[in-house]
C-alpha cells in the first residue's frame, strides 16, 4: 500500500456471491418455508428498519419451484428431516427507499445436502455437486446467492441477518460464512462528465489499448467490443466500451494483480431521456470469474483485494485518459444517486498504464526473429496463424503445407516469446503481434510482386517504346497505390486508403494526388478534358466528430471534381 491521498473514490456497484451457511443445518429454510405456508404466499413489509442503509427498506420474501428433489426416505444423510413432497426455493428481495431503487439485493436460498439430486426438464435424475469440504463435515447446509448493487461489498451477510431479522428469521443463522462462500461478481465505478469522457473510449485510448496489445491473437473471447450505436441505432461515441484482460495479462500492466478484469465505459440505454447524471457514462472496472482458473472466496481478504485491484484498475485508466483523479469543483467527475464526487481518503495506487514499454518489448520480439531471419517452416506457421481465422494445431500446419510434425515443433521451439502453446492450439502473444506479423508477410509479398511488375512494365514500356513523361505517370500510380484504367472516352481511378486525421485533410490530399496525375496526363501530351471527365473513388477513416455527418449516406463513385468518397468507417 502507498500513503493515503485525497482524491474521488470509486462505488461499489454489481456484486454476486455464494454464501454457503451450515452452522445451524437447513434451519434457515425451514423458516422461510415456515413464514410463507403461515402467510398463504409471499411476505411483504413496506420501510423497514435496515442499519446497513441509511434510509427505510422495503422486503419481500417468495418463493419459487425447483427441480430439486427430496431426500430418499424423506431424511437426509445428516440426519435432517425433509417431508416435503416437493422442494421450493425462497428469495429475500431488499431495496432501499431512497427514492432510485436501485441501492438493491436478491437473497436465493437453496437447501444442500450430500447427494442431493434434481430432476431436469427431460425427466431424467442428475446430481448436483456439493462442497467436498462441506460434504464430509456431515452437515446440511444452504447456500444463499446474493447478488445486488451499490452496496458496499462487506455489508451483504449484515444485510441478509438484518432482511431476515425483519421477517422474524433467526438472524443468528447468517452469522457465519463457510470457508467455502465465494464470489462471482464484484464491480466498482465511477461517473465521468459525459464531454470529457472522450479519451477514456478513443481509437488509441487506454481501453482499445489495453486489449490491442496484450489480448491474445485467438483467443475464445473477443476481450475487446467497441459499440457506438445506441439501442436506437443512433451513432453515440463510448456507448459501450470494453476490454477484458485473463489474470495472466492483467499482471504485464499491474504486477501485483491477479484478478481478470474487465474495463468498461458505458451509458444507460435511456440517456438520452434523462435531464439528471444518469445521462452521463461510467467507468467501470469488474471482476471476471469466467477468466479466473481459481476460486475467490468470500472472506476480508478477498473483499479486500477486490477493492484495491478494481480501484487501482480504474485509476490507472483515468490517468492514462489524461483526467485528474481529484473530485470537486471542475472535475471531470458527475456525482450520482450513489457515487460520490468529492475527494475522499484511499490508499490505492496509482499505477501508470504506460504500455508503451510492452508494444516496445512485442515489437523487439518481432524484428528480432525477423531480422534473425525465418525458416521456411516458421514463415508458414506464422503465415497460417495470421490468415486462418479458427483454432490452428501445429498438425494444421504441418498438414497445409506438407511437413513432418516433428519438423514443425521444432521450428516452433524457437519462437516462444512471440507464439503461444496452450491445450495444443497455437497463437500469437497479441493482436498487435500479430499485426505486426501480418504487415512483415505481406510486405515481403507485396515486395516481391511489386519487383516482378516493375520489371515486367519496365520490360513492356522498352518494347513499346514508351518515354520517360509516360514512366512518370506509372511511377506516380504506383507511389500513390492508383488503380488506372482508361476506355475510349473516359478514365477510371481507384486511390487506395488516404490517410487523413479529418475531412478537409483528406479532401486536401485527394486533390492533390489527383492535381499531379493530371500534371503528368498533361506532360504525355493526352486529353486533359478526358482525365478531367473521369471518374475516381477512394477510401478513407474519419473521425466521427470531425465531419462524418456532412458526407453522403450510400457509397457512390463520381466525377473528379466532387468531393465524395466511396467508404467512410468513424474511428
Amino acid at each position: 500500500m502507498t500513503d493515503a491521498r485525497r482524491i474521488i473514490e470509486p462505488q461499489c456497484h454489481e456484486f454476486t456471491a455464494n454464501l454457503n451457511f451450515n452452522s445451524d443445518g437447513l434451519q434457515p429454510w425451514f423458516a422461510a418455508d415456515s413464514i410463507i405456508k403461515q402467510n398463504g404466499g409471499a411476505v411483504e413489509i413496506e420501510n423497514a428498519t435496515i442499519g446497513v442503509f441509511d434510509c427505510p427498506a422495503n422486503i419481500v420474501l417468495y418463493y419459487q419451484e425447483s427441480a430439486i428433489q427430496p431426500p430418499e426416505g424423506g431424511e437426509t444423510l445428516a440426519g435432517s428431516t425433509v417431508e416435503h413432497d416437493s422442494i421450493r426455493e425462497y428469495r429475500i428481495d431488499v431495496r432501499a427507499n431512497d427514492g432510485l431503487g436501485e441501492r438493491k439485493a436478491n437473497f436465493h436460498f437453496r437447501p444442500r445436502w450430500a447427494n442431493l439430486k434434481a430432476e431436469s426438464d427431460d425427466g431424467r435424475t442428475t446430481e448436483i455437486p456439493v462442497p467436498d469440504s462441506l460434504a464430509n463435515e456431515h452437515t446440511d447446509a444452504v447456500n444463499v446467492r446474493a447478488s445486488g448493487s451499490n452496496i458496499p461489498f462487506e455489508d451483504y451477510t449484515a444485510l441478509l441477518a438484518q432482511a431476515a431479522d425483519a421477517l422474524n428469521i433467526a438472524p443468528r443463522y447468517f452469522t457465519d460464512t463457510h470457508a467455502t462462500s465465494n464470489i462471482q461478481d464484484a464491480a466498482r465505478y465511477v461517473r465521468v462528465h459525459r464531454g470529457q469522457s472522450g479519451p477514456i473510449h478513443a481509437r488509441s485510448g487506454p481501453l482499445v489499448q489495453l486489449a490491442h496489445v496484450l489480448e491474445n491473437d485467438r483467443d475464445g473471447y473477443r476481450k475487446l467490443v467497441q459499440n457506438d450505436r445506441d439501442k436506437r441505432g443512433q451513432a453515440t461515441p463510448g456507448f459501450y466500451h470494453t476490454a477484458t484482460l485473463g489474470p495472466d495479462r492483467v499482471r504485464e500492466v499491474w504486477p501485483n494483480h491477479a484478478l481478470p478484469v474487465e474495463c468498461k465505459h458505458y451509458l444507460k440505454d435511456d440517456y438520452h431521456e434523462r435531464a439528471d447524471a444518469l445521462k452521463h457514462p461510467k467507468l467501470e472496472a469488474a471482476y471476471q470469474v469466467k477468466r479466473h482458473d481459481e476460486t475467490l472466496y468470500f472472506n476480508e481478504d478477498s473483499i479486500e483485494q477486490l477493492y484495491t485491484e478494481l480501484d487501482e484498475t480504474v485509476y490507472s485508466i483515468l490517468e492514462a485518459a489524461g483526467l485528474s483523479l481529484r473530485g470537486g469543483d471542475g472535475s471531470p467527475y458527475i456525482e450520482d444517486h450513489y457515487f460520490n464526487a468529492e475527494n475522499a481518503t484511499t490508499e490505492a495506487s496509482v499505477v501508470s498504464l504506460d504500455l508503451a514499454q510492452v508494444r516496445q518489448e512485442q515489437e523487439h520480439v518481432v524484428v528480432k526473429h525477423l531480422s534473425d531471419g525465418l525458416s521456411p517452416i516458421q514463415q508458414e506457421a506464422l503465415g497460417t496463424l495470421v490468415t486462418d481465422g479458427g483454432t490452428v494445431r501445429p498438425d494444421d500446419v504441418a498438414e497445409a503445407h506438407d511437413r513432418h510434425i516433428d519438423a514443425v515443433y521444432r521450428a516452433l521451439d524457437g519462437m516462444e516469446d512471440m507464439i503461444e502453446k496452450e491445450y495444443g492450439g497455437l497463437s500469437l502473444k497479441s493482436t498487435y503481434v500479430a499485426e505486426l506479423v501480418h504487415t512483415a508477410i505481406e510486405n515481403a509479398k507485396d515486395a516481391v510482386g511489386k519487383a516482378t511488375t516493375a520489371t515486367a512494365e519496365a520490360l513492356e514500356a522498352a518494347d513499346r517504346g514508351l518515354d520517360e513523361r509516360t514512366s512518370a505517370f506509372i511511377a506516380w500510380q504506383e507511389a500513390h497505390d492508383v488503380t488506372f484504367t482508361e476506355k475510349d472516352d473516359s478514365v477510371s481511378l481507384s486511390f487506395g486508403e488516404i490517410e487523413a486525421d479529418d475531412y478537409n485533410e483528406a479532401r486536401r490530399v485527394i486533390r492533390e494526388k489527383l492535381r499531379e496525375g493530371l500534371q503528368l496526363w498533361d506532360d504525355m501530351n493526352r486529353d486533359v478534358i478526358k482525365f478531367r471527365s473521369g471518374r475516381w473513388t477512394a477510401s478513407c477513416e474519419i473521425d466521427e466528430n470531425a465531419g462524418v455527418r456532412s458526407l453522403p449516406p450510400k457509397p457512390k463513385t463520381t466525377r473528379l471534381g466532387d468531393e465524395v468518397w466511396r467508404t467512410v468507417t468513424p474511428r
